[in-house]
């Protein structure tokens, strides 16, 4: 590896960039800070002219594999389509270059922002592509929407009984619709893409986030197929990201369970390098709010429904209880408030105290947590995985479906802040667009992309939203000293921008990029397409 300098750069300092000065790297580590430091250099020396440097962003809760397989698809989300017309039109463009009984697949799609104001159905698919199976992941990922031969390839019809903890959704007349919730999802047989596809569209996702200054990413949903992949790239070095995997641990959602393979095979938390750390096992409780599957203590707006959980007290405590002794840390997914309440119960009920509190446990988009979920995770020293990127792209349809009385309790940053929770912000991608200045805009203030303010109250600074995706994120892969920070002994991954966003307005914030992104010291190529 190379040793560079870094000159007339600006280091952001946990709430302000400083003056001018030096920045030294070699062999992939930051050695040290100052125009004044002692350090033998034979390197590059680099002038930056005054611009700003940053640690490089952590994505604390992705799925960067889904992510690369969403590239290779239909693309059918809010920026790119206004009506079921437009889904329709891509769906006959993907068919026409798709051999007969091949599936088309696609995603993204939110009814909140179609014009038609509802959700598609199998029929409207089918006018589109009647002789191929097409299956289409909503925006939040916990819902599938499939025409007619899609249902027919997979067995599905009006007598197949809804699994535990999904919904096949149904019309007036007893008819499916084509609309598959969480566990029904398993039923939609969809076949993987081929390795080499995979790759392809994983290449693709590391550019992105690269360009989006991000260079370390958490996977949250990491399959056999995904771990194959990622220790290929690494072996060949084709990683320019750091992952840190988190196993899928129970068949949920179409996808197959690992934890009990993991556990078998003595995989533990902390088994990997510097590019790739298992980190540990991932459980999903509930859904998400804007298709009203997030479990829910009180109903939705102007209805009965209070989600989805998946599964009972008794059985999620077994399930933590082992993968915590086989040496797992955990990632509990709970969105809505009745689901938070399940993760904190089934903690407690565990029976070692002591690795809860100090294996950063961590409840991932803690998105409705009551007064006493904060207690506890205060108290118990539980991460609150914020998913606060979702108020940019998703506020509107929770504003939507769980009232303005709700908003302030949604990824309460300032709450969390006050009472010193460790809260890293996320945006799920591909569940919502990756960039962390939206969901930095999103943090600071509470204004969707629409222009809506949910709430007055639970705004942060500036500052403390860039901490949030950089050394908080760190923090909860216990790399706070090596990532997320500018400081002698971290790694040199850090981006510069010849802004300073604290000069200027939040919206200007949403167009802000990178002007070049290091990793491991490395200069990285960006390629300035944001899709």
């Amino acid at each position: 590896m190379s040793q560079i300098t870094l000159r007339n750069a600006r280091l952001f300092a946990a709430d302000h960039f400083t003056a001018p000065t030096t920045l030294h790297v070699s062999n992939g580590r930051i050695t040290a800070i100052g125009d004044d430091a002692a350090v033998a250099h034979a390197g590059k020396d680099i002038d930056v002219d005054g611009q700003c440097v940053m640690p490089g962003f952590i994505e604390s809760h992705g799925h960067p594999s889904m992510y690369g397989r969403t590239l290779l698809q239909v693309d059918v989300r809010p920026d790119v389509v206004d009506s079921i017309a437009d889904i329709q039109t891509a769906i006959r463009e993907a068919a026409s270059s798709t051999e007969p009984g091949g599936w088309i697949r696609g995603a993204g799609w939110d009814e909140t922002y179609l014009a038609d104001d509802r959700v598609p159905t199998r029929e409207d698919l089918d006018a589109a592509a009647p002789d191929h199976p097409v299956v289409l992941t909503r925006t939040c990922r916990h819902m599938l929407l499939v025409n007619s031969k899609a249902l027919e390839v997979c067995g599905v019809d009006e007598d197949t009984p809804d699994p535990a903890g999904g919904r096949l959704v149904k019309d007036g007349s007893g008819r499916l619709t084509g609309l598959c919730q969480e566990k029904a999802m398993d039923l939609i047989t969809v076949p993987d893409y081929e390795p080499d596809e995979l790759s392809g569209g994983f290449a693709r996702a590391q550019q992105q986030f690269l360009d989006w200054g991000i260079t370390t990413v958490h996977d949250m949903s990491t399959s056999r197929t995904d771990l194959r992949l990622y220790t290929k790239l690494a072996d060949s070095r084709q990683l320019s990201i750091r992952l840190r995997p988190w196993l899928w641990a129970l068949t949920q959602m179409g996808y197959d369970g690992i934890l009990d393979a993991a556990l078998a095979a003595g995989v533990t938390s902390g088994l990997g390098d510097d590019w790739m750390r298992i980190q540990g096992a991932k459980f999903v409780l509930d859904g998400g709010v804007g298709g009203k599957t997030a479990a829910l203590c009180c109903p939705y707006e102007h209805s009965d429904e209070t989600g989805i959980l998946y599964i009972d007290d008794e059985t999620l405590t077994g399930h933590l209880r082992e993968a915590v002794a086989g040496g797992l840390r955990l990632a509990i997914h709970s969105i809505g408030d009745a689901a938070i309440a399940q993760a904190r119960r089934a903690l407690k009920n565990i029976g070692d105290d002591e690795a809860v509190r100090t294996r950063r446990t961590r409840i991932e988009h803690c998105t409705l947590p009551a007064d006493e979920d904060l207690d506890f995770l205060a108290e118990w020293n539980i991460i609150a995985c914020s998913s606060v990127g979702f108020i940019y792209h998703l506020g509107d349809s929770y504003l939507k479906v769980l009232g303005r009385d709700r908003m302030p309790r949604v990824y309460p940053h300032r709450s969390f802040i006050d009472r010193g929770i460790i809260a890293p912000g996320n945006s799920d991608v591909p569940v919502t667009n990756g960039n962390p200045w939206e969901g930095i805009y999103g943090a600071v203030t509470r204004t969707t992309k629409t222009g809506q303010v949910l709430d007055a109250e639970q705004n942060i600074t500036l500052a403390e939203a860039i901490r949030a995706y950089t050394s908080d994120a760190a923090y909860t892969s216990f790399e706070e000293d090596t990532l997320g920070t500018l400081a002698p002994g971290a790694h040199a991954d850090f981006q510069l921008y010849d802004r300073n966003p604290f000069d200027l307005n939040p919206e200007e914030w949403l167009d802000l990029t990178p002007s070049a992104v290091y990793v491991a010291g490395e200069k990285q190529p960006l390629s300035r397409e944001h899709p």
